[in-house]
């Protein structure tokens, strides 16, 4: 049972309020009730009265409800907002939850749902109350190269799928913000983005947050890049930093898919990362950018002992050897990942890992290697 928290009810219903209320008094020396209103003016009297704990708010009409919660969480950002309305429209609950509400209940509120809410609002407090915690930390593996077409993709795909195979707590995010890829592999249509966390970052949990993602049938949790270009150019660098940060407290792994220059989200991601996997090919123009890149990321502060070269695409009888390209990098392989461009390209068609789609392949076996090694 929740305790210390306050509660404000501010409802239009009369009947609404009422029971509400029955549910929340028998619990008074755990969950106070500092008032209940019939209007928004009154209601916020209240809460400046008070600065309660929680809000539970009734909404009636969209576009009003919304106003009411941006209005609160902006002025009281320490107040959760719990809405209650009887609508199931989904395009209610999106809006209401990226303008800062936390909870979406029906009426009539049924009253586990509203402890188990209060509950969690009692635990995200009891930090603030008690000091650090300690919790549980998923690792992070980013998959990057700077230019598209090195099947930078198809290994965090694949990657991601395999550990999924073993672990029902892995996500896949796709931080190519502009251009990214991932859902079109995995013939995913997301209804929410990187986005729609984004816009609630300040009032996101585990629930929230896997409620963003797209569950795919390989067992991989995905949050794809924004579908708008508007979408992406709002994204903070903060906001990077603390969807991270419960990412890797919410999963046991995070696969990252990046691209593009070292700046931005990348470093940001790249130095919460435990694996940098710098995805290449065995051409002379490609090793010699990986070798300035690598530069550049020591000199951002990126450790080395982090980074780690995977080359795509290997054929053992390739002009341009392992040898060889480990004297123009100065650093040793991590691992290879074999040609099997037929496998690569059926899976992509398909929106299934090859991993999933040809568990015989060399590619494979490949990819499981680099899991065991990232493990070892």
């Amino acid at each position: 049972m929740p305790q210390n928290l306050s509660i404000a009810i501010i409802d239009s219903d009369r009947e609404t309020r009422e029971a509400i209320e029955s549910l929340i008094l028998p619990y008074g020396d755990k969950v106070r009730l500092v008032g209940a209103a019939g209007d928004f003016s009154e209601g916020y009297r209240l809460i400046q009265a008070n600065n309660p704990s929680v809000v539970i708010l009734g909404v009636t009409h969209l576009d009003v409800g919304v106003d009411q919660v941006q209005h609160i969480a902006a002025h009281f950002p320490a107040t959760s907002v719990f809405v209650a309305t009887t609508e199931k429209n989904p395009d209610w609950i999106l809006r209401l939850m990226r303008s800062g509400a936390c909870e979406y209940f029906l009426k009539p509120v049924v009253k586990t749902e509203l402890f188990e809410a209060f509950r969690k609002v009692a635990k995200n407090l009891a930090p603030l109350a008690n000091g650090p915690v300690t919790q549980r930390q998923g690792k992070i593996v980013s998959v990057y190269n700077p230019v598209g077409g090195v099947g930078t993709t198809t290994i965090a795909v694949n990657l991601a799928a395999t550990l999924a195979a073993a672990n029902d707590n892995v996500a896949l995010v796709d931080f190519n913000l502009f251009c990214g890829d991932v859902a079109s592999f995995l013939d995913i249509d997301p209804k929410y983005t990187l986005s729609s966390v984004t816009n609630n970052v300040n009032r996101l949990d585990a629930e929230f947050l896997r409620a963003s993602m797209t569950r795919h049938g390989s067992g991989i949790y995905l949050l794809s890049e924004p579908l708008d270009v508007e979408e992406t150019l709002s994204i903070t660098a903060e906001q990077i930093t603390q969807v991270l940060t419960f990412l890797k407290s919410a999963f046991s792994y995070v696969v990252i898919d990046t691209g593009g220059p070292l700046f931005g989200a990348n470093l940001i991601t790249f130095r919460a990362s435990d694996h940098l996997l710098f995805n290449t090919v065995l051409t002379l123009p490609a090793l010699k950018n990986v070798r300035r890149y690598l530069a550049a990321l020591e000199n951002k502060g990126i450790a080395r002992s982090s980074v780690k070269i995977v080359v795509n695409r290997y054929l053992p009888k390739a002009d341009i050897k392992i040898g060889d390209a480990e004297n123009v990098l100065g650093t040793k392989v991590f691992a290879t990942v074999p040609n099997e461009y037929g496998a690569v390209i059926d899976s992509i068609n398909k929106g299934v890992p090859v991993v999933n789609l040809y568990p015989r392949s060399p590619v494979t076996a490949a990819i499981a290697k680099l899991v065991s090694q990232l493990n070892a």
